[in-house]
Parts: structure tokens; C-alpha cells; sequence
């Protein structure tokens, strides 16, 4: 870490230079409303509106003491020490940002890439849970082996993870056959790979998938990494992965008990451009409302992406046993299944939890162990 060496106010900001030859400036205003001493002393929250600080504000002493940034400011002459750890960690005017993790992306040959534990080791080994979640973090979908068969494990594998997200399904519902379905998946056919309720807002975030039995002919789980088909349609195609960028579809459900609607575009963008949500169900989406003049092009682009989806470049197929598990990032994979014949039990259970309480879990494991060898 370079040393800080001098500072001066320069008009509205504070110029620094650093051991290394390099400078920053930063916006008095900024440096006031990140004054250490005005955060809460455990949240670490501010306990000063932003919108309340003078317009003018600006300090009337500038300092470097012992490496750290001491200043003294006018009006009030309160006192605010940064140290230099903290001012390279922030410095936005030599480009620092909030980056995610970038996702790692998978096609249709990346089975063995793909993270997978037992669950009765991750009920006891905090390291092996740790990994499985950061590698779920990664690529959007996990599996699980040696999970009970019993009827509603499924529950108890989700709480560990995360917490759960009842709907007008439930906490955890069933997927079998059954006469009078109102929903493709309550039936032996083929199920096209989908991102899981886009009439609900917001739609899911994880979803678990427990087979408790599978002893049909067929009906391998199909996953497809919704990021991957974006980020090749974006390479080889730009014009029609801005065009499923650019427009809202519509979707509903309605059934004796639930009317669920929702909207949002196939590929979701980050204000910097990057890919952070999927929406793609095709058997719940409504007839498309766009200009005249965007119709043609959007079937061009939506039906392209729909073939990518469904392709073997792009499609795992895994033969699921009884006592074995996926999890995906709903925002992100789809998932569906191939036909399976109506001779023997199929069983499957599933639940929600939610994207956010997982990664916090992940973020206390990841804490903890730190702590522990510090």
C-alpha cells in the first residue's frame, strides 16, 4: 500500500499525493458525508442526512499526520481523521468501484465443472459449505447428494441455506402428474427450459429441486445458463440482444386460487451494462404489445434466443436419482426437464429462498473462518 504524503484543499476538493507519485481528488462534500466520526458507532450507518450539509462545505485545515488524512472544518470545526487504507480503498477519482463477482459462465459440456457436495458433510464441515455456496454464487447452480427421502427434506435443506419464500404454491409444493393440471410441470411431458414464476414480482430468486423418487423412463433435468446464451448473443448477435434489453414482456397466471402478473425484459442490465436477470417463460408470457416497427425484429431476437436455450451447445441434461438435489439461481438458469413415460413413480419437491439471506449466510461463514485465522 502506497503512503500518503501531502494534501490541499484545491477549490471544492482535496488533492492528495501519494509515495508512488500518484494523485487523487476528492470532493470535499464527499469527504464530509463519509466523516468517520458521523457514522453510527456499530451499524456504521450515517447519522447525517447527506441533504443537510452546507452546500459550501469545505475544510479550513488540511493535514497528513502519521499517514492519515486530518481535517479540520470550517463553520463548526469539527475534526475528521481518514486513514490511508480507507482513501485508496474509495478513491472513485482513480476509478474505484463496487464490483461484483463476475459469474462464471457454462454450456452444455461443463457437467463436471459444475459444484456438488453431500449434504451431510455441509451439516458439519463449515469449509466444505462455505465452498459449495461460493461455487453456486459462481455459476448460478449447485447440486446435492445423500439429501433424505423423506417427504419435506427439502424444507429443512432450505432453511439451512437460506430462508424460505412461501407463495400461493406454499412453502414447498409437490411436482407430480395428475389429472386437471394447471401447470405443464403437473404433467409427463417435455418442459422447456424457463425461468421459474415471471408473473410474480419480484420472481423468485433460488430454487431448490429435491427428487424423492424418479423411476420413469426419461425425464432427465435440463439447465441452461441464461448468462452464457446472453453474453454469445451479445457477441454474435448485438442488435438482437439489445432488442431483448430494450422491451418489456408480459406475464400472467391465473388459477382458481391465485391472478399473478408481472413484467420485464428477457435480459435484465445493470446501469453499467452488465447482464443481472433473466426472464425467459415462454408459456406464461402474454402476446407482445410493441411498436409496429419492433415486431418482426423482436420474434427474430426472442426465437433465436429461445433456440440457443433449448440447444445441446448450450443445454446439461442430468439424470437426477432419488435423494439427489439441484439448485438454481432463478434470475439466471433455467431449468425444465425432457418427457417421461407414465409407468413408474416420479416425485419431485420443490421451495424458494431467497438470493439475498444465502449470500449473507455465505458472507458470516466466510467472516467466521476469517476471524478464526487471523
Amino acid at each position: 500500500m502506497s503512503d500518503l504524503v501531502s494534501a490541499n484543499v484545491v477549490d471544492t476538493s482535496v488533492e492528495l499525493t501519494w509515495a508512488d507519485g500518484r494523485t487523487s481528488s476528492l470532493l470535499s462534500l464527499w469527504l464530509r458525508d463519509n466523516a468517520p466520526e458521523l457514522m453510527h458507532a456499530t451499524t456504521r450507518h450515517r447519522v447525517v442526512e447527506t441533504s443537510t450539509i452546507p452546500d459550501d462545505v469545505h475544510p479550513s485545515i488540511c493535514e497528513v499526520h502519521d499517514g492519515a488524512l486530518h481535517l479540520t472544518w470550517a463553520r463548526d470545526g469539527q475534526q475528521s481523521v481518514y486513514s490511508a487504507a480507507w482513501l485508496l480503498e474509495n478513491d472513485y477519482s482513480n476509478g474505484a468501484t463496487y464490483a461484483a463477482a463476475q459469474p462464471t459462465l457454462w454450456a452444455g459440456n461443463s457437467v463436471a465443472e459444475i459444484p456438488r457436495a453431500s449434504w451431510p458433510q455441509l451439516l458439519t464441515d463449515d469449509v466444505a459449505r462455505r465452498d459449495f455456496l461460493r461455487g453456486f454464487c459462481s455459476y448460478g447452480l449447485a447440486l446435492l447428494s445423500d439429501v433424505s427421502n423423506q417427504p419435506g427434506s427439502v424444507l429443512h435443506v432450505a432453511n439451512e441455506l437460506g430462508e424460505v419464500r412461501s407463495t400461493s404454491w406454499g412453502t414447498v409444493f409437490d411436482v407430480v402428474s395428475m389429472i386437471d393440471a394447471n401447470s405443464v410441470a403437473y404433467t409427463n411431458l417435455p418442459l422447456v427450459v424457463h425461468t421459474d414464476e415471471a408473473y410474480r414480482d419480484p420472481a423468485p430468486t433460488v430454487q431448490l429441486q429435491h427428487f424423492l423418487r424418479n423411476d420413469t423412463s426419461g425425464g432427465s433435468a435440463t439447465l441452461t445458463d441464461g448468462f452464457k446464451v446472453a453474453a454469445d448473443m451479445r457477441r454474435k448477435q448485438p442488435a438482437m440482444f439489445q432488442l431483448l434489453t430494450e422491451h418489456t414482456l408480459h406475464f400472467h397466471f391465473a388459477d382458481a386460487n391465485a391472478e399473478l402478473a408481472a413484467s420485464g425484459p428477457v435480459i435484465t442490465l445493470s446501469p453499467e451494462g452488465e447482464v443481472t436477470a433473466i426472464r425467459y417463460s415462454n408459456h406464461s408470457v402474454r402476446p407482445f404489445r410493441l411498436p409496429a416497427h419492433v415486431v418482426g425484429p423482436y420474434y427474430e431476437a426472442y426465437r433465436t434466443f429461445g433456440r440457443m436455450r433449448e440447444s445441446g451447445q448450450y443445454q446439461l441434461r442430468l439424470d437426477m436419482q432419488a435423494g439427489e438435489m439441484y439448485i438454481v439461481d432463478n434470475r439466471r438458469v433455467m431449468h425444465g426437464r425432457s418427457g417421461f413415460s407414465s409407468g413408474g413413480a416420479r416425485h419431485l419437491q420443490s421451495c424458494y429462498i431467497e438470493r439475498d439471506e444465502l449470500l449473507s449466510r455465505l458472507a458470516l461463514l466466510e467472516r467466521r473462518q476469517e476471524q478464526e485465522h487471523a
